[in-house]
């Protein structure tokens, strides 16, 4: 007797259009994933970037105010809208002021920006008989303040990144 077995259907080796439509899906989402997550990445980036150069700035402007005062000789006096001083060991006034939105500081006849988008600018004096003050000396008066406070009100950058 003769049997013969008939051959077993061939199988394609390769993927049916459903495993491959399935395969893309998630290919596809997994990469709109990964878009996402760069794109928040980015953002992140350029806003730590933004807020740490306005930090530095204003450090450095800090930095510059302080030194002024603490190194105080002659002054502080007011005229007009500039706080004047003279540094110890040095006859060339400084000074500080508002205006245009930002905080200058005049050495000699060299005026430069130290500080961008401020509001408001107040100086007070303490005088140890008389407490705070806006006058920094009484007419007559060699007596230094005591302490010096600063207040500045800093403006949001119109062009800082949102969130």
């Amino acid at each position: 007797m003769n049997l013969r077995v008939a051959p077993a259907p061939l199988r394609s080796a390769g993927f049916t259009l459903i495993e491959m439509m399935i395969a893309l899906l998630l290919f596809s989402l997994i990469s709109i994933a990964g878009i996402g997550l760069v794109e928040t990445v980015i953002g992140v980036e350029h806003r730590t970037a933004f807020r740490t150069g306005r930090l530095a700035e204003i450090q450095r402007a800090l930095f510059l105010v302080r030194a002024d005062f603490e190194q105080l000789a002659n002054g502080p006096r007011i005229e007009g809208d500039t706080v004047k001083l003279v540094r110890s060991g040095s006859d060339l006034p400084i000074g500080y002021r508002l205006s245009n939105g930002a905080l200058h500081r005049i050495v000699g006849n060299a005026d430069r920006v130290i500080l961008t988008d401020v509001v408001s600018l107040h100086v007070r004096f303490f005088w140890p008989d008389r407490g705070w003050s806006d006058q920094p000396v009484l007419a007559g008066d060699r007596s230094r303040p005591r302490g010096i406070e600063i207040v500045t009100q800093l403006a949001p950058r119109a062009n800082a990144p949102s969130g």
